[in-house]
């Protein structure tokens, strides 16, 4: 790993920290609104697979070890969060994204935007899933309570949706700028 992928992987989990710091709650669900998807998914497609999988791990150790990067604080105790699914997704987001986005021959903004909607997918799967199983097991809410919470999830499925469009538009900028690999 060169000097360059390390500053690149970097500049990436401030995004993502910084994403994650401006959010606002959504009344009567444990989600909020948050950048942090937006920039996990672009560390994805600017830096590849691997890389922006790894700038995210990185983000992720960083608030488990007591960093106050997550939206709601740090330390280990955070994976009893219901939204710490959505950052176990966000690894499996940006890599998906990523070599989706490495495996094209002609990159275009319209597949670009594809690469970055296939890699929400992952994200909300296991956010989801993971948000509906530690408020039933864990807080102690009745199933329909833990059920009742997804709407708001896609909310923000449509909200991150089109921020990755806003994405798709950039890129070519982007790309151009960052000058990666």
């Amino acid at each position: 790993m060169n000097t360059r992928r390390i500053v690149y992987i970097a500049i990436f989990v401030a995004l993502i920290t910084l994403g994650g710091l401006v959010s606002v709650p959504i009344p009567f669900t444990q989600v909020e609104i948050s950048l942090q998807t937006v920039f996990v998914i672009t560390a994805g497609l600017v830096l590849g697979g691997v890389d922006g999988g790894a700038a995210v791990l990185v983000y992720i150790i960083m608030g488990l070890v007591g960093l106050p990067v997550f939206t709601r604080g740090g330390g280990i105790g955070y994976v009893f969060q219901p939204s710490f699914g959505y950052l176990i997704g966000f690894v499996l987001g940006a890599f998906v994204s990523g070599s989706l986005r490495s495996r094209l021959n002609a990159v275009t903004r319209v597949k670009v935007v594809l690469c970055g909607c296939v890699g929400l997918i992952p994200i909300y799967l296991i956010g989801a899933t993971y948000q509906v199983l530690i408020l039933y097991y864990y807080t102690g809410s009745t199933f329909a309570a833990a059920i009742g919470g997804l709407p708001a999830v896609g909310l923000l499925l449509i909200k991150d949706a089109a921020l990755v469009g806003f994405v798709g538009v950039l890129y070519p900028t982007l790309h151009r700028a960052m000058r990666y690999r």
